[in-house]
This record gives C-alpha cells, sequence and structure tokens, in this order.
C-alpha cells in the first residue's frame, strides 16, 4: 500500500509540475511585458507632459511680458485683447490673468475642464497628465522688475491618450507574440524535466503490479531527475540483494531444522535405547540378584524356624533382615526407574479411604509393635466412604511414608489420618498425612528431602538404611493424581508428611452414631496415639470422654463413667477393685486387645468384658461399638466367634462325573484340585477333540468347557456334542464355560449350546453356584480352610501390581490337605509352561493371522489369571482385544515381554512365601 500510494504521489507530482512550468512560464511573460509597458507609459506620459509644461511656460511668459503693462494699469480690455492673440495657440483651452491679490483681472477658454480642490488647481504631475488628460502653467507678469499678477495657462493633452493607446496595443501583441515563443520552450521544457518522473512512475507501477524487483528506470539526464532515478534503481538493488539474502537464509534454516529434527530424533532414539537399556538392565540386574537372594531368604527364615543356640538364631535374624533390606532397595529402584520411564498407568476405581489406611496399619503393625511405637490411624467424618483412585499406589504412597517414619522414629508414636479439605457433594479434595515424633528434619533439609536419592542427612543412609528413593518415588505418584505433598516437621520432634488430591466422591461418609444423652467413658489403654484417636472418634458421636493411665486409681475414675474401654490388665484391675459385684459393674466394659492375645477370652467368658475390639483400631470398628453401645446389643462371648475366621462349607456332589478340558497344564492343575473340594473325580483333557471323544464314552453328568484351545476350541467342541446328542437320542449334559474371557459375551456361549459359564480366576463360591445351578448338591463338603494367614496376604504394592494375592488365597483354600499346596504346585506349573504360551504370542505376532493372535493371547492370559497374574493377563487380554490393530499390538508385545520378565522375577518369592505359610 505505501509502494501504491508512492507511485500516485509520482503521478499527481508530475501533472503538477506541468502546470505549474506552463503557469510559470506564461506567467513570466505577460508579467514582463506588463512591467515594461507601464513603465514605457509612464515614461511617456512623464516626457509628453515635460515638453507641454515647457511650452506652456514658454507661451505663458511670452504672455506675461505681452500683457504686463495692461496688468500693472490695471486695463482689462488691453489686457483681454492680448489673452486672444494667444489663443490662438493649438491645444490651449483656457487662460487667466489675476493680480497678486488674486483678482481676475481677464481670462479666455473653457473652464469646465479645470478641476479644483479647495482653491488650489490639481498638481502638474504625470499622473494628472494621465487621469485629467490635461497640462497647467503659472507665470508671474513681471514689469519693471515689480511682480504685478499672474498668467495661468491651460492646454488639453488629448493626444496623449492616442499615443498611450499606441503604445498599449504594441505592448498586447508583444506580449501574445512572446507568450507564444514561452509557451513552446514551456513545452519543450516539460518533456526534458517531467519525461523522467512519467518514466519513472510507469516503472514503480510495474514493480508493483509484478512484484518483479529486477526492472529499472532508464537515466536519460543528469541533473535532480536522474539522480532520483539512479536512487530508485539502487534502492531495487538493495531490495532485491535483501530478498536473495532472505530466500538463502530461508534455505539455511530449513537446512538446519531438517539438520536438528534428524539430531533430535537421533538423540531420543539414543535416549530411548539408553533408557531401554537401563530398564533392561535393572529388570536382568533385579532378577540375577532376586534369584539367589531368594533362596538364601527362604532358606534363612527357614533355619530360624528351627532350634537353633541362641548365636547361630542371631546369625540366622541378621541373614534375614539384611536381605529384606536389600530386597527393599531392589523394589525401590525398580519402581523409580518405571515412573522416570513414563510407564506409571493410574487406575480410577472405587476405594474406600478406611480400608487403605487399615490394610498400611495391618502391614506395620507387627513391626511398629515390635519397636515400641504406637501405630494408630483416624480418619475424619467427613471422609466420603468410596472415592475414585488407584488403591495399590494410594497403598504404596502410605506405605512409604509409614516405612520412612518407622525408620526415624525410635519411641512414641506414628499416626496415619485422613481428612477430606474442601470439595462439594460429588467432588472432594482429600489429605492423607503420616505424622511421627521420630527425630525431625532440620529446616534446611526440607525443601530437598523429595529429590531422587535424598537423604534429610546423608550419614542417616548407613544409620538407617534406605535409598533416599521413597519419598522421590510417592512424589511422581501424587503428582501424577494432580495432588501436591509436603512436610512439616521441627527437629528432635517429629515429622508430618501429607499429601492431597482431587477426586470423585462415589460413596458419602458412614453417618456417626450419635447419644441420646450425656455419655461418659474412660479410656484406659497403653499407647500416646491410639487413646487419643479413639477419644476423638467418641467425641464425635458425643461422648464425653476421659483418658487416663492403666495404673491410675480406679475409684476416683469411675464414679460417673458409662463406658470403660480398657485393656485386659486395667479391666483385671477394675473387677477386682469392685470385687466382683455385679451392682457396682454400671459402665459397659469394652476390652481393647490385641491379636493372638489370650487375655480377651478369659474376660469375656468371666463376664469381665462385654465386647472386644482388636488393634489396630479402625474408624468401622469403633462406629460399630459406638452402636452396639447405644443400642444395648454387647456381644459379650460372641465377640470370640466373630474375630475368629470361620470356614466356609462347601457343597458335595459325591458320584457326580465330571469332565474338565483346558489346554493349559497350569489351568487342569487348578481345576482338577477345585473340583476334589466337592467330593468330584474329574476327567481332565488337554483339547476339544479329547473333551468330545470323552463325552462320547458317556457316563459324563457335567462338563467345563475352556472357549478357546488350539485346534478344536470349546465352541466347536460343544457344538459337537450337541450334535452327538442329537443324533443318538442321548440327554443333554449341562456343559460350563470355563474361561478367562468369552468372546463375544453372552451370545457366543449360548449359541454354541453352552449353559452357564464361570470366568477365571474362579472363587469356591462361584464354582460352587455355577455347579449348584445344574446339578443338586449331596451332604454338606468338610470346610474349606480360611486362607492363610500370613504376610503373603499383606503384599507391598510392587507385588500387587503383578499378583493378585486375593486369587492366589483362592487357591490355597482348594489345597487338599497340610503339605499340598496348590499354589505352589499351580506356580511351577505357570512357570513351565508359560514360557512357551508366550513364545507362541510372540511368534503369532510376527507372521500369524489375527485369529491366532487372539487363540495365543487368550491361552497366556488364561492361565496368567488363574494363578493371579493379573498384569501379564491384561496385557494378554489387550493383545486379544487388539488382534486386528497391528500397531496396537506390536506396541503391545513390548508391554508382554516387560510383564512377562517381571512376573518371573516375582515368583520365586511368591513360591517362597506360600512354602513357608504352608510350612
Amino acid at each position: 500500500m505505501r509502494f501504491k500510494s508512492g507511485i500516485t504521489q509520482v503521478q499527481q507530482s508530475e501533472n503538477s509540475i506541468r502546470s505549474r512550468l506552463t503557469t510559470l512560464v506564461i506567467v513570466a511573460i505577460f508579467g514582463s511585458v506588463t512591467i515594461v509597458t507601464a513603465s514605457s507609459v509612464w515614461r511617456e506620459i512623464s516626457q509628453y507632459g515635460e515638453i507641454k509644461t515647457a511650452e506652456l511656460e514658454s507661451a505663458a511668459t511670452v504672455f506675461a511680458y505681452a500683457i504686463s503693462d495692461h496688468v500693472r494699469e490695471g486695463d482689462k480690455t488691453g489686457t483681454l485683447e492680448a489673452l486672444r492673440a494667444i489663443s490662438q495657440f493649438p491645444n490651449i483651452d483656457y487662460v487667466r490673468v489675476s493680480t497678486m491679490s488674486g483678482e481676475t483681472v481677464a481670462e479666455l477658454g473653457e473652464t469646465v475642464t479645470l478641476k479644483k480642490t479647495g482653491q488650489n488647481f490639481l498638481s502638474n504631475t504625470p499622473l494628472a497628465a494621465l487621469t485629467e488628460k490635461t497640462s497647467f502653467v503659472s507665470v508671474p507678469i513681471v514689469n519693471a522688475g515689480e511682480t504685478v499678477g499672474v498668467v495661468l495657462v491651460h492646454s488639453n493633452l488629448t493626444s496623449l491618450s492616442n499615443k498611450l493607446m499606441i503604445l498599449v496595443w504594441d505592448a498586447l501583441v508583444a506580449a501574445i507574440f512572446a507568450g507564444g515563443i514561452g509557451l513552446l520552450i514551456a513545452l519543450k521544457m516539460q518533456r526534458t524535466v517531467t519525461q523522467p518522473i512519467h518514466n519513472l512512475a510507469k516503472v514503480m507501477n510495474t514493480v508493483r503490479t509484478t512484484g518483479d524487483f529486477g526492472r529499472r528506470a532508464e537515466r536519460i539526464s543528469s541533473d535532480e531527475t536522474g539522480e532520483l532515478v539512479e536512487s530508485f534503481n539502487e534502492m531495487l538493488d538493495q531490495i532485491q540483494e535483501r530478498d536473495a539474502k532472505l530466500l538463502a537464509h530461508q534455505q539455511n534454516l530449513k537446512k538446519i531444522v531438517h539438520q536438528r529434527t534428524i539430531q533430535f530424533e537421533k538423540a531420543k532414539e539414543t535416549a530411548e535405547a539408553a533408557n531401554l537399556a537401563k530398564s533392561d538392565f535393572l529388570a536382568t540386574m533385579s532378577h540375577e540378584i532376586r534369584t539367589p537372594m531368594n533362596g538364601m531368604l527362604v532358606m534363612a527364615e527357614l533355619l530360624n524356624s528351627t532350634s537353633l543356640a541362641p548365636r547361630q538364631k542371631r546369625y540366622a535374624d541378621v541373614i534375614v533382615k539384611s536381605g529384606k533390606s536389600l530386597i527393599a532397595i531392589i523394589n525401590d529402584i525398580l519402581d523409580f526407574s518405571k515412573i522416570e520411564a513414563g510407564r506409571l498407568d493410574l487406575e480410577a476405581i472405587p476405594v474406600n479411604p478406611i480400608e487403605v489406611i487399615n490394610e498400611v496399619i495391618d502391614l506395620f503393625w507387627e513391626r511398629a509393635t515390635s519397636s515400641g511405637i504406637d501405630l494408630s490411624a483416624y480418619v475424619a467424618p467427613n471422609v466420603p466412604k468410596s472415592i475414585s483412585s488407584d488403591p495399590i499406589r494410594l497403598n504404596q504412597i502410605l506405605s512409604n511414608l509409614v516405612n520412612n517414619a518407622l525408620k526415624f522414629t525410635e519411641r512414641g508414636s506414628i499416626t496415619v489420618a485422613a481428612k477430606m479439605i474442601s470439595g462439594p457433594n460429588d467432588q472432594a479434595q482429600i489429605e492423607f498425612s503420616v505424622t511421627d515424633t521420630g527425630v525431625g528434619i532440620a529446616p534446611q533439609k526440607q525443601q530437598h528431602i523429595f529429590d531422587a536419592f535424598a537423604q534429610a542427612d546423608q550419614t542417616t543412609t548407613r544409620k538407617f538404611g534406605g535409598t533416599g528413593l521413597g519419598l522421590a518415588i510417592c512424589t511422581k505418584i501424587v503428582e501424577s493424581m494432580n495432588g501436591t505433598i509436603n512436610v512439616k516437621s521441627i527437629e528432635g520432634r517429629g515429622s508430618k508428611f501429607f499429601f492431597n488430591f482431587p477426586t470423585d466422591v462415589i460413596e458419602l461418609p458412614r453417618e456417626m452414631p450419635q447419644t441420646r444423652s450425656e455419655t461418659h467413658a474412660v479410656i484406659a489403654i497403653a499407647g500416646s496415639a491410639t487413646p487419643k484417636n479413639l477419644a476423638r472418634y467418641l467425641r464425635e458421636a458425643g461422648i464425653n470422654v476421659h483418658i487416663i493411665q492403666q495404673g491410675s486409681a480406679i475409684a476416683q475414675n469411675m464414679a460417673y463413667t458409662d463406658i470403660i474401654f480398657g485393656s485386659p490388665i486395667f479391666l483385671d484391675t477394675f473387677n477386682k477393685s469392685v470385687q466382683g459385684s455385679p451392682d457396682q459393674w454400671v459402665p459397659a466394659r469394652i476390652c481393647i486387645s490385641e491379636l493372638g492375645d489370650s487375655a480377651p477370652d478369659r474376660l469375656l467368658e468371666a463376664g469381665i468384658a462385654e465386647d472386644l475390639i482388636i488393634k489396630p483400631l479402625s474408624r468401622d470398628d469403633v462406629l460399630d461399638q459406638i452402636e452396639r453401645i447405644l443400642s444395648g446389643s454387647l456381644r459379650r462371648r460372641n465377640a470370640l466367634k466373630d474375630a475368629t475366621p470361620t470356614a466356609a462349607h462347601l457343597p458335595s456332589f459325591s458320584g457326580i462325573r465330571v469332565l474338565a478340558a483346558d489346554d493349559s497344564a497350569v489351568n487342569r492343575e487348578v481345576v482338577r484340585e477345585a473340583l476334589t473340594k466337592f467330593d468330584l473325580d474329574p476327567i481332565v483333557v488337554s483339547n476339544g477333540a479329547s473333551a468330545v471323544e470323552a463325552a462320547q464314552s458317556g457316563n459324563i453328568d457335567l462338563i467345563f468347557m475352556d472357549c478357546s484351545m488350539p485346534g478344536m476350541d470349546g465352541f466347536e467342541a460343544t457344538q459337537a456334542i450337541r450334535a452327538w446328542e442329537t443324533k443318538n437320542n442321548c440327554p443333554r449334559v449341562p456343559i460350563i464355560a470355563l474361561t478367562a474371557h468369552v468372546p463375544g459375551g453372552d451370545q457366543k456361549w449360548r449359541e454354541a449350546g453352552m449353559d452357564a459359564y464361570v470366568t477365571k480366576p474362579f472363587t469356591m463360591a462361584s464354582l460352587a453356584e455355577a455347579i449348584s445351578a445344574q446339578l443338586t448338591p449331596g451332604a454338606i463338603s468338610q470346610p474349606t480352610p480360611p486362607a492363610l494367614q500370613t504376610h503373603v496376604n499383606k503384599q507391598s504394592p510392587a507385588d500387587g501390581e503383578l499378583f493378585d494375592m486375593a486369587a492366589l488365597n483362592e487357591l490355597s483354600q482348594m489345597t487338599s490337605g497340610i503339605g499340598d499346596d496348590l499354589v505352589v504346585r499351580a506356580l511351577d506349573l505357570f512357570q513351565e509352561h508359560s514360557k512357551e504360551a508366550a513364545m507362541r504370542v510372540i511368534n503369532a505376532i510376527k507372521n500369524q493371522p489375527p485369529a491366532e493372535i487372539k487363540s495365543a493371547a487368550h491361552a497366556l492370559k488364561s492361565m496368567s489369571v488363574n494363578v493371579g497374574a493379573i498384569a501379564l493377563g491384561k496385557v494378554c487380554s489387550a493383545i486379544e482385544e487388539n488382534a486386528d490393530n497391528q500397531q496396537a499390538y506390536l506396541q503391545l508385545a513390548k508391554d508382554l515381554r516387560t510383564q512377562f520378565s517381571a512376573t518371573h522375577e516375582k515368583l520365586p518369592i511368591i513360591k517362597a512365601q506360600y512354602s513357608q505359610a504352608v510350612a
């Protein structure tokens, strides 16, 4: 736009220059002629007037001399006669003679041409001659040397006007002639001056419309216009040079960007390869370390459980503790490596915060108790009963924080708490905290405490142990949950680690029971945190609470007490103080005891205690107890039954003939062992064809059919059995699909002719329900033993990612007897056959159709979920679902290798734990 406007201005300037040059020449010519003419006229008038004046003076002088005598004598007649002679002179219009006193002696001629101003005639000037066209002179009359009068002669200048008209006409003709010549000169000058400007404007307009900066204006003069053209051409040269540099820079920039992109991609690939190599190295290192460590730990624990001399037992204890510390360090390094690699996946499923806290407290309860530390929990009444979160990761964060607190706390207490700090009804900001009375953290160390490999004091690594990764891992997980983590600490007095994150509220908090009247309670139990947290729960229910020491005087504290929460020692002392008199046993007496303590059994049997709560105290346990107190329904002796795990009784199907088909050796072993719990002796086959053959042999009352098997799958086998039954008019045998996944949902197994299905991993209850729906049970079978009450139930979060402990405990319930552990046998079979199944999946992904990929993935998934290997099972399920998506299953193949390696690394530890539990 600027360029365009510049051209327009140049064109306008060109037109303006033309008109101004023409006007200037014409004005100059006519101005010069006018000035010359005016000067000539003025000069002509002046010369003419001077000549006339001289002539008139001469005539007047003659007249004055001729009439001097007459005037002296006052002879008017003689004077008039003399004046008539003067009138003969041409162009004299008027003559007058007057005395010195102004008296007119005689006058002759026309007086109308005279113009007076006052009493004087006009001055005799060229301007008067031009305007009045007259001239006059006044001459004194002298006689004998004496002035006796004045003679005035007036002349007509009409001839002057004629001369002037001729003069002006000549000047006008000369001006017109000169103007024409000047105009021709001006036009010539215009071409010389304006043509270069015109040419320059055309070039500029061409450059504007075409964008061709290679055009140049031609210089045709060396004056200022030529300089302007030269400057314009130089400007175009500079623009072209600038454009060339810009183009070169742009091309160079593209090359640089391309080179940098290649370098970045190479660096990225190198970094990814290095990160993958690091992860592979850590996984390999973990496997290589864990394998001998597992043997060492298991044997050390077995050795420690035997009868040893005190010194040897101490040696075994040191080996076990050192090995566990080393395993914890390896777990931390692997977790941090996984988070760094961006492979941290978070679930969003319903989570009960109370249950998560209870699990963490249960996990560390024995360790805290053995160290004399009071480990307790408090959950505020506004905490929702269920939120959306990842229970494994939430457990991992709290476990890390509690583990740190235990390491740095030698005495006192540790409290795990939760509260809702903000949020409407359907959303909340939940804060979890772990508060200890340990050594605390110096202020200058607190800002670095969450950094990787950091310790509050580097010397603490030797004193307390640890890698310094625990808090870094917690920080990464909390940040992935869109939350924040922080610490408050006073050196020497303890620390409070707390974190919060936003979450959706799934179920509102449980309502707190409220007392109808003023109720008083006394708490007399050991510990510095548990009594306080119990008191908080009671106060929230409207109960007045008084905490006393176990050895305090009883009488002065019991006078107005409605409820006693006391340890077995305190209740024994209370019983003795009232001397067994029921009349004085007004308060409700709740025994607070630890698991494994036999004293509550005696107190409940004797009626000294009326109810029981087992430490560590849970919020739900306390609220249940308050409700029982308020409703007057204390359990008394029944509390012992409620506190003891009971075995589940299974139905008996003795005499029933069962066929089970599954291509996985692991699954066949699990199914065989599970069915024996129902007094069944199953026939187990490994493929669909064998199942059809066994079914056609007759004497089969129920069939369990795996749906996905190589060759003839479960659907085809079922259809073949149904066709054979129809052809031979045989009774219909119930067929139950027993599979990790039923492709096509309900419709496909129904269309194939199956009657029901049970998904893997199954429970004894689900298996019993499925069999009972098809067959009528007989007598009740032997009870199923409860899940193994060992540390197997309390796995670390890292274990929980790979194995589902609930599924393994279900397997443990299917064990036939002592020393015959199905879990260990199933894990051995899984370890033996899963490698071949995994290779089948990898080979199918490389060069097999989608159907084979689905079949191979399903087979590995089936055996994985049956032994609780849920992480590996999830990857197999994803491959099965994405068998038609090459890009997806190629990526999942990498995850399969990772999970397969991690699962097999964990297998020896899981087997050792269950072997020890059975032993």
